[in-house]
């Protein structure tokens, strides 16, 4: 279990093994944690499975080994599956991890929230981008990895670091995939659907989605009776995006302005984006060129860069990701690029990870 101080004794990793809790285990994201957290860094020694009632009597195969799903029913306090552990991963809905995050970091457990669903309880973290916040995690027990889009928009942003990025904006395609597997589920039932020529099923995406693209996500708040909105016309979800990234890269919240739209895909996300400089954009005499904006990225850990981008379908399964068509602004003081990502392997599942990672060598668990 963490210590109380939350602080490492030496700055060694504890070299025995980790009683780590999944909680969400069977969903998207809590299964694709599972298929890879054994070939982490992290000692995984007991693991411990929780998913809501409707996967009650279920059994869940990691590794090669069975494991029994535990039901997540009452406060945490009372669920002994909780108990001694060191680590607990929570892939649950927002409601769901802001109602039992807390309690579960009371009670000892290092908690690394996935999805960005702890905000403002807790700070947010992408270890490529802002390592220090762990810093204050770490002493409060948790954790949150910010949202897909939020990681792959900063990991980007944040690679360019030494040459001043003063405002990013752009376009951002999410996938069915975002919406778990009930929503790549739809979108392969509506794609049969339409080829059968009957009616398409349209719960996850109401307008459908085969074939067609959602121009929008979220709704647009209304803003009080009186009062100027300056984001008025964005929506919930891209405030909070804008609102995350300014977080993580230390713009101010209104330089980061980012559409969001659903493509008809089953996984992955893309970006079109466009960073504006602090110094010209030139042939590199006088001022920044497109090569050490392209040496800047090569730099980062994360990203790989590739020309033609490869599309989300090509990207499952990796854990980097793919930046390309790297372009000067007709302007002279930004660039255009398109940066692409497995969802889950990368954003989701792959930054959760590494905070969990990054805890542990520092001594923090």
């Amino acid at each position: 279990m963490r210590s109380p101080e939350a602080a490492p004794t030496d700055g060694a990793p504890d070299p025995r093994p980790l009683t780590i809790v999944v909680v969400g285990a069977t969903g998207a994201v809590g299964s694709d944690l599972l298929s890879v957290l054994h070939r982490s860094a992290l000692p995984v020694g007991e693991l411990r499975l929780v998913a809501s009632p409707s996967s009650a009597g279920e059994s869940v195969e990691v590794d090669g080994v069975r494991h029994r799903v535990h039901v997540l029913s009452g406060p945490p306090e009372s669920m002994p599956v909780f108990e001694e552990a060191d680590l607990v991963f929570l892939a649950v809905p927002p409601d769901v991890a802001r109602e039992i995050g807390p309690a579960i970091a009371e009670l000892g457990p290092m908690v690394v929230d996935i999805g960005g669903n702890l905000a403002g309880l807790a700070p947010l973290v992408v270890p490529a981008v802002n390592m220090d916040a762990l810093v204050d995690g770490a002493r409060e027990g948790i954790v949150s990895s910010p949202s897909a889009p939020a990681v792959l928009v900063s990991t980007v942003v944040a690679a360019l670091r030494d040459l001043v990025p003063l405002r990013v904006g752009g376009t951002l395609l999410l996938s069915a995939g975002l919406a778990g597997r009930d929503g790549a589920a739809e979108l392969s039932a509506q794609v049969v659907a339409m080829f059968n020529q009957k009616d398409p099923p349209r719960k996850v995406f109401p307008t459908g989605l085969a074939f067609d693209l959602q121009t929008s996500v979220g709704t647009v708040p209304r803003a009080p009776e009186g009062e100027a909105d300056p984001l008025e016309g964005w929506t919930d979800a891209e405030r909070r995006l804008a609102a995350e990234v300014a977080v993580l890269t230390g713009l101010p919240p209104t330089r980061v302005v980012l559409d969001l739209a659903v493509a008809p895909t089953f996984s992955g996300l893309s970006a079109s984006l466009l960073i504006e400089l602090e110094a010209p954009l030139d042939d590199g005499t006088d001022g920044t060129g497109l090569d050490e904006v392209r040496a800047r990225l090569a730099e980062a850990p994360t990203i790989r860069q590739q020309d033609p981008v490869p599309g989300p379908r090509r990207l499952v399964g990796h854990a980097g990701a793919y930046v390309g068509r790297v372009r000067r602004d007709p302007s002279g003081n930004a660039v255009h690029l398109w940066a692409v990502a497995d969802n889950l392997r990368f954003a989701a599942v792959g930054n959760a990870i590494a905070i969990a990672t990054a805890l542990w060598r520092d001594g923090r668990l």
